[in-house]
C-alpha cells in the first residue's frame, strides 16, 4: 500500500525525474594534483580520494559543492532530539546528538552507464561505533532542465550486516563563502538574512509573541495557560519545509520529511540546538542578524540514516530569481487563483446571517468593493473562558452549518450571491469536536462517525482504539484525522465533498496540519507508519486530500483554499498561502512587521501567493498586558496588504468584541473601503506578476537582496521595506499613528532578468512624484491611506500600462480624508 504521504513525496520526485536526462561521459584527468574529474550532465566533479574531498562546479565554473575545511562533508551521529509537544507548540533540544564522526575514508568513487556518480568509503575515527559505519554518496544529473540540478543521496549503513536497522543521524556539509546570504526554509517570521542560524525544519504553532516581551514571556513560563512554549521564539514556525536559496544563485531541497537541522554557517554544533520555553525565557533564539558572526559551512543534520534532496547553482540571470525559479520546477508551483480574488475584500465576519447580510448591505453602501464573505463560525462557536470574564471565540469543529448561527445555510449562501454579487467561503481543519455537548444542537457527529470507523489518530497507551487527544487550549479537545491511512483521507475527502461543496461555497480557510505528537502515546496506521517521519508529511497529504475533492468535483479554478502550514511539496495543492496567526500589533516578533519577513522567507522557499490576516488575530487578555485591535492598527494593517497580499482578507481575531473591525463605524468602514479599492487597483499588476509565477517561479513579494545581492542596505532588511514586483518599493507605517515615515532606501543594482541597472535609476514617490536616489535616507509623508510606496524611476517597457488603475486611484483618491 502506497501511504498519502509517500505518494505526495513519490509524485515530486518523480515530476523532477521526467525532466532529467542523465549525460554521463567518462572521465579525464584533473588538473589539480590527486584528483579526478568526472562530467556528470551540465556538471564537473573532481575527486581527490585521498584527501577525502571533492568538488561539483557547473559547466560555467559556478560552485555548487565544495568540501569544507572544518569538517568532513559526510559524517554520522547517533542519539534523537528531545520533541515534545504540547497542544501543538513543540519543544525541540537536541542536546542528546552525539558528537558527529569526524573521520571519513573514501575507498571508492564509481561511475554508472545510467546516471549517477557514487562516492563511498568508511570512518576510521577511533571511536569503535564509528568505525561500525559505512557511507555511500550519490550525484545524479539533469541535463534537460534549463536549470542546473544535481540530485544527491548520501546514506550511512552498517559494516555488520546482521545489525538493525540504524537509529542514527546523517550529516552532509558543504563550504559556503563568507559574503553568501541565506532566505527561505519556509515561514521564517521576524528574520531576515538566516546565516549564521541553526534552523530546524519541523511544523508546529508558531507561538504568541515569539520574543522576549511580557505575554510572551508570561506565556512560556506559565504552560496551564496554553501549553508549554505557547509563547515561542524566533524559531518556531508553521512550516516544515526543506528549500532556500543564497545570493550566490545556489539552491537547495530536502526531499525527506524527517526532522533535519539546517546550520547555515552558524559555527555552533547542532547538538547545541535548544529551542524550548527555558531557552526562550533566557533569551535564547530570539531575532537579530547574526551573519556578522557566522563561519564558513553549511551543514544539513538529517534524522535518519538517509539523506536526500538537489542542489543547484545558476549561472545566468538575477541569482535570487533564478534560482527560486528552478527550486520551483523541483517542489512545483502553487495552482492560480481565481480572477475574482483581484477585485475586492473578503472580509471576515462572525455572528450569523443577520449581523453578516447587515455587514454586506453597510459595505456595498460605502463603496466597499466586496468579492467575499468569509464566515470560519459557519459551524458554530464556543466559548473559551479568559481573563477578566472576557470570553475567546472558538469553533465547532463538527463540519455541518450551526442551527441557531446559519439556520438557512443551503439557501442562505446562494442568496448572497444572488442578491449581492458576494460569495461565501468558510473553514475546515484536520480536528473533529465531540458535539455531545454543543447546545445549538447537530445533524450529525462526526467525532462519532470518524471514531467507529477507525480515523483517528490513536492513543497507543490504552491498548484499544481510544482516540488520541488534541488539546487547543482550556475545555477544547477532539480527535486529530490519521492522514497516513488512505481510507482516512478518501473518507474525509468524500466529507468535504458533501458538507461543503453541495453549497456553492468559493473555498475555506483549511487550518492547522501541525499537531501530530510523535511521542509514545501517538499510534497511526494500526503502527505500521512512524509518527516522527509522518509529522512533516502531515501538512502536505492535508493539502492534498482538499484540492484534488475540488478538481474531482471541478470546482477547483474558482475557490480558494487557504493554509498556513506547509510542507516542502505542498504548494502545488493550495493556491493561497496565509502566513498564520500574529498579535493585533506591530512588533516585528509577531505582529504586522512578522507578517511581512514570513512572506518575504516563504517566497523564496516557492510559494508565490501569499497573505496576511487584515488587522491580526490573536489577542490577549492576561494579568500581564492586554493585546487588543485600534482602528489605526486596522487601517494601516490594510494598506500593507494592498500592497502585498494575493487576497485582500480580513479578521476579527479571537476576541472580536474588544478589536476595532471594519464595520465598527462609518470611520473605520470608509478606511477600509479605500484600502479594498486601493488592493482592486493593482488588478492588472498583481496578474502580471502571478503569470510570471506560473512561468518562471517567481514570488510576489520580493527581498530588496534581489535586486541587490550584495548591498548592505538590502541585505540588512527585514522587514523595513519590500519589493512587490520588481516596479514597486513598499514601506510600510509600522508606527501606526505616525503621520511621517523615516526608512533607508535600498540599493538597486539588477533587475529581474540579472541586467545590471542604469545608474540614473531612481525612485519616485507614488502620492507626490518626488525623486529619490537608492541608498538614500529620506522622510516621506505618510498620511492616512498612503503608505510608503516608490516606484523603481523610469518604469520597464510594459509596467505603465499594468500600473495605470494605481496611477488613476492615486489621482483621484489623492483628496480622501481617512480617519482611525
Amino acid at each position: 500500500m502506497v501511504l498519502p504521504y509517500q505518494a505526495v513525496l513519490a509524485a515530486a520526485a518523480q515530476s523532477w525525474a521526467r525532466s532529467a536526462a542523465a549525460a554521463l561521459t567518462s572521465s579525464n584527468a584533473s588538473a589539480t594534483a590527486g584528483a579526478q574529474d568526472y562530467s556528470v550532465g551540465d556538471f564537473r566533479v573532481s575527486v581527490n580520494e585521498s584527501a577525502p574531498s571533492f568538488e561539483v562546479f557547473t559547466s560555467a565554473g559556478a560552485e555548487v559543492w565544495k568540501t569544507p575545511s572544518d569538517r568532513p562533508f559526510i559524517s554520522v551521529s547517533t542519539g534523537q532530539a528531545n520533541i515534545t509537544d504540547s497542544s501543538g507548540n513543540f519543544e525541540i533540544d537536541a542536546t542528546l546528538l552525539s558528537a558527529p564522526c569526524t573521520s571519513p575514508v573514501l575507498t571508492s568513487t564509481s561511475q554508472s552507464s545510467g546516471n549517477q556518480i557514487d562516492l563511498s568509503g568508511h570512518f576510521q575515527d577511533s571511536a569503535a561505533h564509528c568505525q561500525s559505519y559505512a557511507w555511500t554518496l550519490s550525484l545524479t544529473p539533469s541535463s534537460s532542465s534549463p536549470e542546473s540540478i544535481l540530485g544527491f543521496n548520501a546514506s550511512i549503513s552498517s559494516l555488520n550486516s546482521t545489525a538493525q536497522p540504524l537509529n542514527v543521524n546523517t550529516h552532509i556539509a558543504l563550504a559556503s563563502p563568507s559574503d553568501e546570504a541565506f532566505y527561505g526554509l519556509g515561514s521564517q517570521p521576524s528574520l531576515g538574512n538566516l546565516r549564521g542560524r541553526l534552523i530546524p525544519v519541523w511544523s508546529r504553532e508558531g507561538g504568541v509573541g515569539r520574543g522576549t516581551d511580557i505575554v510572551s514571556n508570561y506565556l512560556n513560563g506559565n504552560p496551564s495557560v496554553s501549553g508549554t512554549f505557547a509563547g515561542g521564539d524566533a524559531l518556531t514556525t508553521y512550516t516544515a519545509v526543506g528549500t532556500w536559496v543564497s545570493s550566490l544563485g545556489r539552491l537547495w531541497v530536502l526531499s525527506g520529511s524527517g526532522f533535519a537541522i539546517v546550520d547555515l554557517a552558524s559555527q555552533k554544533p547542532a547538538r547545541t540546538l535548544n529551542d524550548t520555553a527555558a531557552a526562550a525565557l533566557a533569551g535564547k533564539n530570539q531575532d537579530g542578524d547574526l551573519s556578522a558572526s557566522a563561519g564558513g559551512t553549511i551543514e544539513i543534520v538529517y534524522e535518519g540514516p538517509t539523506v536526500g534532496g538537489f542542489v543547484g547553482g545558476t549561472e545566468k540571470g538575477n541569482p535570487f530569481l533564478e534560482a527560486v525559479g528552478a527550486l520551483t520546477g523541483i517542489t512545483g508551483r502553487q495552482p492560480r487563483l481565481p480572477d475574482w480574488v483581484h477585485d475586492g475584500a473578503i472580509l471576515g465576519i462572525q455572528g450569523g446571517q443577520e449581523k453578516v447580510e447587515g455587514i454586506v448591505k453597510a459595505a456595498k453602501n460605502a463603496s466597499l468593493p466586496l468579492v467575499a464573505v468569509w464566515l470560519q463560525d459557519w459551524s458554530g462557536t464556543r466559548l473559551q473562558s479568559g481573563a477578566f470574564n472576557i470570553s475567546l471565540s472558538r469553533l465547532w469543529w463538527n463540519w455541518e452549518a450551526d442551527q441557531e448561527l446559519y439556520p438557512t445555510w443551503s439557501e442562505w449562501v446562494p442568496h448572497l450571491l444572488d442578491t449581492y454579487g458576494v460569495r461565501t467561503m468558510s473553514y475546515v481543519n484536520t480536528f473533529l469536536a465531540n458535539v455531545s455537548s454543543k447546545s445549538s444542537g447537530y445533524n450529525r457527529s462526526f467525532y462519532d462517525e470518524a471514531k467507529a470507523e477507525g480515523r483517528f489518530v490513536l492513543n497507543a497507551t490504552t491498548g484499544d482504539d481510544t482516540p488520541w487527544t488534541v488539546t487547543s487550549g482550556p475545555g477544547i479537545d477532539a480527535g486529530l484525522l490519521d492522514l497516513s491511512n488512505d481510507t482516512t483521507v478518501e473518507w474525509f475527502k468524500a466529507l468535504f465533498k458533501e458538507q461543503y461543496y453541495s453549497v456553492p461555497i468559493a473555498g475555506a480557510m483549511q487550518d492547522f496540519g501541525e499537531y501530530l505528537a510523535v511521542d509514545d502515546t501517538v499510534s497511526i496506521s494500526s503502527g505500521n507508519v512512524d509518527p516522527r517521519v509522518f509529522h512533516n508529511a502531515y501538512p502536505g497529504v492535508w493539502a492534498r486530500l482538499l484540492r484534488e475533492a475540488t478538481e474531482e468535483i471541478g470546482r477547483a479554478n474558482d475557490t480558494v483554499g487557504f493554509h498556513r502550514s506547509a510542507s516542502t511539496f505542498s504548494a502545488p495543492y493550495t493556491n493561497l498561502f496565509w502566513v498564520g496567526d500574529q498579535n493585533i500589533d506591530e512588533t516585528r516578533e509577531d505582529g504586522m512587521r512578522s507578517s511581512v519577513s514570513a512572506a518575504l522567507h516563504i517566497g523564496l522557499s516557492g510559494w508565490g501567493h501569499s497573505h496576511s490576516d487584515i488587522g491580526g488575530y490573536t489577542n490577549t487578555l492576561s494579568p500581564v498586558g492586554n493585546i487588543t485591535r485600534t482602528a489605526a492598527l486596522l487601517g494601516r494593517w490594510g494598506e500593507l496588504g494592498a500592497f502585498s497580499g494575493s487576497a485582500f482578507r480580513t479578521h476579527e481575531g479571537n476576541i472580536p468584541q474588544v478589536n476595532a473591525q471594519t464595520y465598527t463605524n462609518s470611520s473605520t468602514l470608509a478606511y477600509h473601503a479605500y484600502n479594498s479599492r486601493l488592493y482592486r487597483s493593482l488588478k492588472k499588476y498583481r496578474k502580471a506578476l502571478m503569470e510570471d509565477y506560473q512561468n518562471k517561479g517567481w514570488p510576489l513579494q520580493r527581498h530588496p537582496v534581489v535586486y541587490s545581492p550584495n548591498g548592505t542596505v538590502a541585505r540588512s532588511v527585514v522587514d523595513e521595506v519590500f519589493w512587490f514586483g520588481e516596479a514597486l518599493l513598499v514601506a510600510p507605517v509600522y508606527n501606526v499613528t505616525s503621520q511621517k515615515l523615516a526608512i533607508q532606501l535600498p540599493e538597486v543594482d539588477l533587475d529581474s532578468e540579472g541586467e545590471p541597472v542604469n545608474s540614473s535609476v531612481q525612485f519616485k514617490n507614488l502620492w507626490t512624484g518626488a525623486l529619490y536616489k537608492p541608498g538614500q535616507a529620506v522622510t516621506l509623508d505618510t498620511p492616512w491611506g498612503k503608505p510608503g510606496v516608490l516606484l523603481r524611476w523610469p518604469l520597464a517597457k510594459g509596467e505603465g500600462v499594468l500600473l495605470q488603475s494605481l496611477f488613476d486611484f492615486a489621482a483621484r483618491e489623492n483628496s480622501t480624508k481617512l480617519v482611525a
